[in-house]
């Protein structure tokens, strides 16, 4: 596995940690359907973010490399 794949699945991981932490603090007799679409969305919305840093960061180092 490369390294940029690395840091994308664990910003992934870390963030549907976090959302799910802060959803069981926020509703804590939720069902388990309710549950499971929030760590999906959560889960999808954090790849996205996560690979959006990466390729900001992968053309901060094209623009620097010049």
């Amino acid at each position: 596995m490369k390294k940029r794949n690395i840091e994308w699945a664990l910003f992934t991981g870390l963030f549907v940690g976090i959302v799910i932490f802060l959803s069981e603090i926020l509703i804590p007799n939720a069902n388990f359907f309710i549950s499971m679409a929030i760590s999906g969305l959560s889960a999808l919305i954090g790849g996205l973010i996560g690979n959006k840093i990466r390729f900001s960061q992968r053309k901060a180092k094209k623009i620097n490399a010049k």
